[in-house]
């Protein structure tokens, strides 16, 4: 379940969602067409728009004759203006659509500057009134692809349920009244606690480490800073198999065990990015911070795309928080059943 169950979620929804995480990087040159009509206001100005338009990355046809649509298909273009006689239409290729949006933002631009020539009675000949296209850079996150994303918050959403693989040998050790046994020797409870605990790490790190090492070769993910991502990985570990046997001792029983353990990851995992990514999510901020996955899966996920993630400090926080409590918790517990045995 630890190895085969990541690799299987991951190539189901990075799928599923390749075209929604899509990353836009520009376009490059593309090829438009247009006709002039006969009386057409913009008739003075089409040698204008051809050379702004090969300028800006647009190269436009004269198609004199035929439907635009046709025009469209057998030309390969990406749309095709028709410069009609008070205004002019657009159509454009549903095959080239970000190419498409950029046409009409250059059109709205171009219109936009002939009416205020239009209003000064000036012809735009010279360099200076030449159109340009305006650009403004946006400060933002940089993308990362449905693969990228979901190869990484998968491997942490089946850390957060890895201690199923220690469930056959609790359920064993209950059943033949191991721990009983122990309760007549010295051993003090913190080292009993480690007995499980240690073990149950070991078994899902290995697994863990089989995981990722498939989905990089399989899929090419990408896991940024190495050290810090495995350092991330290794803690959650440790503490989600402190959570599970905080839950186990608790309730001293597995299927009741099982059961919670997967609703909490569940509801950590709805709020921390695990099903609906968090760049997305309409959740507030203050409820996604509640969640020690969110915490996580962001640090990883910008370790990933950016190299670096403020997130890493929260993620180590929550982390060692979740350890340190689900191991006293099960210390305690543990303790309070051995009639208060050190």
């Amino acid at each position: 379940m630890m190895i085969l169950g990541p690799v299987i979620t991951i190539a189901i929804l990075s799928s599923a969602f390749s075209d929604l995480m899509k990353k836009y990087d520009g376009v490059d040159e593309f090829q438009a067409g247009y006709r002039t009509e006969e009386g057409s206001v913009f008739a003075q100005w089409t040698d204008m728009v051809k050379e702004t338009g090969t300028e800006n990355g647009i190269k436009f046809s004269e198609y004199p004759e035929g439907k635009p649509e046709d025009v469209i298909k057998h030309n390969h273009l990406a749309g095709f203006v028709v410069f009609e006689k008070d205004g002019y239409t657009l159509y454009k290729s549903a095959d080239y659509e970000i190419e498409g949006i950029t046409l009409e933002y250059f059109l709205d631009c171009m219109a936009g500057e002939f009416e205020k020539s239009a209003m000064q009675s000036v012809i735009p000949v010279n360099e200076e009134q030449k159109v340009k296209l305006s650009v403004r850079k946006l400060e933002y996150l940089p993308a990362v692809d449905a693969t990228d994303y979901y190869g990484i918050i998968y491997i942490v959403y089946f850390t957060w349920i890895g201690f199923v693989c220690a469930a056959n040998v609790l359920s064993s050790e209950k059943k033949y009244g191991i721990s009983r046994k122990y309760q007549v020797t010295a051993v003090p409870g913190f080292k009993m606690y480690l007995s499980k605990w240690l073990p149950a790490v070991l078994v899902v790190t290995a697994g863990i480490a089989v995981t990722v090492a498939l989905t990089v070769l399989l899929y090419g993910i990408h896991w940024g800073n190495i050290f810090v991502s495995a350092g991330l990985i290794l803690l959650t570990i440790m503490a989600a198999t402190a959570f599970g046997l905080m839950l186990y001792s608790v309730f001293q029983n597995m299927a009741l065990t099982i059961i919670v353990l997967f609703i909490s990851t569940f509801v950590m995992g709805f709020f921390g990015g695990s099903f609906e990514t968090y760049m997305y999510s309409a959740w507030p901020e203050s409820v996604k911070c509640l969640s020690p996955i969110y915490h996580t899966n962001r640090a990883l996920v910008e370790l990933s795309s950016m190299g670096h993630s403020k997130y890493a400090v929260s993620a180590v926080v929550y982390l060692s928080a979740v350890l340190v409590i689900s191991t006293a918790v099960a210390v305690i517990s543990d303790r309070m059943r051995r009639g208060g045995k050190a």
